[in-house]
């Protein structure tokens, strides 16, 4: 059975799906999957000020690679990376512990400062 459904499946349509706006672009292949890993190890579920510092820093190295997209791609690459950048930098400005994410430096909520949105303007962020 398993190797019926092996013969199904094919390895080349994600390449299929990325290229369809003209050949694969392993460079951004490459920071997209950077930034995932960064995102991932840095910024989920269980992080901490330390490895959100160092996953902002990573991250807005990455920032020149995506100045000036020209595929549909790399319009993508850079729209990951600015998501990326907003989420790591919010979650740095939350100083606790809320829903599914635990700031292991923060364990605890504080509903008086935090029981708010994140706003992001021109770089700072605030809860409102």
């Amino acid at each position: 059975m398993r190797e019926l459904l092996g013969s199904r499946t094919t390895h080349s349509e994600p390449k299929r799906a990325a290229s369809s706006n003209g050949p694969v672009d392993s460079g951004l292949e490459s920071l997209i999957g950077h930034t995932r890993d960064v995102m991932w190890s840095k910024v989920g579920i269980v992080r901490d000020a330390k490895g959100l510092r160092q996953a902002i820093r990573e991250l807005q190295e990455l920032e020149p690679r995506t100045a000036h997209p020209s595929t549909r791609r790399a319009f993508e690459a850079r729209n990951i990376l600015t998501s990326g950048l907003l989420v790591a930098r919010s979650a740095l400005a939350r100083e606790e512990s809320r829903g599914g994410h635990y700031r292991t430096d923060y364990p605890s909520h504080d509903d008086a400062k935090f029981l708010k949105h994140s706003v992001v303007r021109a770089g700072k962020i605030s809860f409102q």
